[in-house]
């Protein structure tokens, strides 16, 4: 059996005490050196478990103050195809989206996502996305030049936070998503991750990976989504078709559900 490591168990200690209402919304946290004896640990072991709970929204420092439990915020969704602006209800926020377009040429990572060759350009388009002024999740979208040669300015307003905008420069271009097929994994942040979503790398974020093909199943988009983690809900929803009713010998229906 594999013990946790020293500093999780002390996240998950914390945690319950602020779930169950031991330490209470508003409260501060006994000091860092009271702590750390409680735990019987170092103050570095100690901050690296206080980092975790604050990048999870249940902590806050205050500068010269202490730290202080907080109300956690309401999880993130992501929903394919919802062009609508999220509204964070408990705290009458929305989420606002910054986006920046570059052309990159092709890594090799990349071209094996997209079936190009190495060094190929691509246009990149990225989503960073905030509540207030706290990070909440970041969208890479990558479209061929071979595909599409678009102006990159022409996307005027972001409607949705996923970056499915650059659909509609496909369209205009000619070109019909015919499939997407998306791939989620649970994971640690990466350092460049914890630095856009202000984050430790200790930090749990939930993974999307999604790609477009057209009717010839040529990659004509794809896209690398990451939400925080400890927050995160993906919610799809898939079209069942209604199976034929085929009738039976004493003329009653038999439904035939392979």
């Amino acid at each position: 059996m594999t013990l946790p490591l020293r500093y999780q168990a002390i996240v998950d200690e914390l945690r319950h005490r602020i779930r169950s209402g031991t330490y209470r919304i508003g409260e501060r946290l006994p000091s860092e050196e009271a702590l750390a004896a409680a735990f019987d640990v170092g103050r570095p072991t100690l901050r690296d478990a206080l980092e975790v709970l604050q990048a999870e929204g249940l902590l806050k420092r205050r500068h010269g103050s202490g730290t202080y439990v907080t109300r956690p915020r309401p999880p993130i969704r992501y929903s394919p195809g919802d062009h609508t602006e999220q509204a964070d209800t408990a705290a009458q926020r929305v989420v606002r989206t910054t986006l920046s377009a570059t052309n990159i040429k092709a890594s090799a990572e990349l071209s094996v996502l997209l079936g190009v060759s190495p060094g190929s350009s691509v246009a990149k388009y990225r989503y960073l996305n905030r509540e207030g002024e706290t990070p909440h999740s970041v969208a890479h979208v990558y479209v061929p030049q071979s595909v599409a040669y678009r102006d990159l300015r022409e996307i005027q307003v972001v409607r949705s936070p996923w970056g499915e905008d650059v659909r509609q420069l496909l369209v205009k271009a000619g070109v019909q998503v015919e499939a997407s097929a998306q791939r989620l994994t649970a994971r640690l942040a990466t350092t460049e991750e914890a630095n856009l979503l202000q984050i430790t790398i200790r930090t749990p974020v939930l993974s999307i990976e999604r790609v477009s093909t057209d009717a010839t199943g040529r990659v004509v988009e794809a896209a690398h989504l990451v939400l925080r983690g400890e927050r995160s809900e993906a919610m799809f929803t898939t079209l069942v078709p209604i199976p034929d009713e085929e009738a039976t010998d004493d003329g009653t229906s038999d439904v035939d559900a392979d």
